[in-house]
């Protein structure tokens, strides 16, 4: 018992009572940015990534990332996890298996993070006359208004980058995989890709008064009407433990639609990962095939 409760008090401690630290890459090099301001959301942190050996001289691809707070460093990260976005990124880059690539983390809005990553619009395919949110405020649309509006042009000024749509990218997970799919929609000529690991398509943050199909089928439905199809690159995927486990019916609901909407392999891939869970440590497994899938030099 006197294990346990040292245990509890160290996470206590390092969650709430020590100073947030800066993430730190161990490959490449990582600018933080705190309180980078907008008039669309409120201020966060930004976690900026350049290869070993980026120089202004050449131009990169950008590849904008939610829960930027999670990506870099598990001595910072509310569970002890990270993505390892810097190790596979530069050891994808080495080997000259991706284009050369500028990773931008975003942190999300920790007060009101699933209104954040909310897909505004998917609203009008609900039925009419119930509560539709829990406790949060949808504000995914401002948010998307940040990134496109705001971070990029800012990242483009600060860094040399490719401007263009086809060197643009967006990725996240679980609610993060929902505003970043809904980011292709949004502004198809902005993004060229998105990749959605264990998307949240089941919408669950949404009113308990509106029914699992009803919310599945709303998500699957704007999915459908605004998608580019066969114009843009999509990845998709889950694993089959905790959260993930309840993800299966509606994400093959949703790959089924896709196909039947004319989805091909080259745009289009799906990916299931038996025995994965809803964790940074399971993405980080797996975070080669979306990054191959849509950075891959042979393409």
């Amino acid at each position: 018992m006197k294990k346990l409760f040292l245990i509890i008090a160290t996470v206590l401690a390092a969650v709430y009572i020590l100073p947030k630290r800066d993430p730190k890459a161990s490959k490449g090099h990582l600018d933080n940015i705190a309180d980078f301001p907008s008039q669309y959301v409120p201020a966060r942190a930004i976690h900026v990534w350049t290869p070993e050996d980026y120089d202004p001289g050449k131009r990169y691809d950008v590849l904008y990332m939610h829960d930027g707070g999670m990506l870099f460093d598990n001595k910072v990260t509310w569970n002890f996890q990270e993505w390892g976005v810097d190790e596979a990124m530069d050891s994808l880059q080495r080997l000259g298996k991706i284009r050369p690539t500028i990773v931008v983390g975003i942190d999300c809005y920790e007060k009101n993070r699933p209104g954040e990553y909310c897909p505004d619009d998917i609203a009008q395919y609900l039925p009419k006359g119930k509560p539709i949110y829990k406790s949060f405020k949808p504000t995914g649309n401002a948010y998307l208004r940040f990134v496109v509006e705001e971070l990029k042009p800012y990242i483009d000024s600060a860094y040399s980058t490719y401007t263009e749509r086809e060197h643009t990218w967006i990725m996240g997970s679980s609610c993060g995989g929902l505003i970043s799919s809904y980011a292709l929609c949004k502004y198809p000529d902005v993004f060229a890709g998105a990749a959605c690991l264990s998307t949240h398509c089941t919408l669950t943050y949404f009113n308990d008064q509106v029914p699992d199909k009803d919310r599945i089928h709303a998500y699957r439905t704007y999915l459908k009407n605004h998608l580019p199809v066969n114009s843009a690159l999509l990845y998709m995927d889950n694993g089959n433990q905790t959260v993930d486990a309840t993800y299966g019916k509606a994400q093959q609901a949703i790959n089924h639609m896709l196909y039947s909407q004319g989805w091909d392999e080259q745009h289009f891939q799906y990916l299931f990962f038996p025995w994965k869970s809803h964790s940074e440590h399971d993405w980080r497994s797996r975070l080669d095939k979306p990054l191959l899938f849509l950075l891959g030099n042979d393409r």
